[in-house]
């Protein structure tokens, strides 16, 4: 029962399915918990709820630039909320009585130890989310601690290095690894791009390196958006040799940004390339 329009008693469709619990670790683990207060918009939405009016707990917030006011994060947005603010930590329901859309005032969450099934990316699930990377690594900058992850490995904050000698399909939880290709020819090839992933490759051997995109066409090199691979094989010009790729959006194009990171060298040479485009 509820009581609707103008006070009427009455029954409608049950509003929330589930109570999911936001925080773990005990007790003690909510000491640390940061809380404050904002305005949501009354342009918010939950679009993986009906209704969608209905924001619901573990709602990952950003904040509009020009309002002030807390909406869902958009990570390819341009108003603001494509950075991350604040974590949902109660149902906000964005209409009034007469089904229209209004402000809220309420909580939010600043840092806290978080559970990763209980947030969501605009409606959708954290985890598997094609943004999932970048939530993770927004979160633990900010001090959040995700109950699946609390080392930051899959934030890609928390670097680490992984010995490979052959070829080998990198994938997502490798997230913010070094690797080390320490012996004979060897190519790495990108997991699908998600934007917040992070690796470096680096040859530890006189032999070739190749990072390699899976869906090709999407490395940004000098003076080249749509590249398909970027490979060490000259002579006298591979040990040493290092790059950097990261996913990130481009407007709402999602690419990898290759960067390469220079080790010193006794010639004064600088490590030949090759690009496939």
């Amino acid at each position: 029962m509820y009581a609707g329009q103008f006070g009427m008693p009455g029954v409608s469709a049950a509003l929330t399915t589930y109570d999911a619990e936001l925080f773990w670790g005990g007790d003690e683990s909510k000491i640390p918990v940061v809380r404050a207060s904002g305005v949501i918009s009354s342009a918010a939405a939950d679009a993986g709820n009906t209704p969608t009016t209905l924001m619901r707990k573990g709602m990952l917030l950003g904040k509009i630039t020009a309002s002030g006011e807390l909406k869902q994060w958009n990570p390819d947005g341009s108003d603001g909320s494509e950075q991350l603010h604040s974590v949902l930590p109660v149902e906000q329901y964005m209409v009034d009585g007469t089904g229209t859309a209004v402000d809220r005032f309420g909580p939010v969450i600043l840092s806290a130890p978080l559970k990763a099934s209980a947030l969501l990316i605009e409606g959708a699930a954290l985890v598997g989310s094609t943004d999932e990377y970048l939530a993770r690594q927004r979160l633990y900058e900010q001090g959040c601690v995700l109950d699946d992850d609390p080392q930051g490995w899959k934030a890609g904050v928390n670097r680490r290095y992984i010995a490979k000698s052959t070829d080998y399909t990198v994938v997502g939880a490798d997230n913010g690894a070094i690797f080390l290709a320490d012996t004979a020819n060897a190519t790495f090839t990108l997991p699908a791009i998600k934007p917040g992933l992070v690796f470096d490759f680096v040859r530890v051997s006189d032999h070739n390196l190749v990072v390699a995109s899976a869906e090709n066409g999407n490395v940004i090199v000098g003076n080249d958006l749509a590249a398909n691979s970027i490979t060490f094989s000259s002579a006298n010009n591979k040990i040493g040799a290092r790059v950097r790729v990261t996913g990130i959006y481009v407007g709402g194009t999602l690419k990898w940004l290759a960067e390469i990171v220079a080790a010193p060298f006794s010639t004064g040479a600088f490590l030949t390339q090759t690009l496939a485009t």
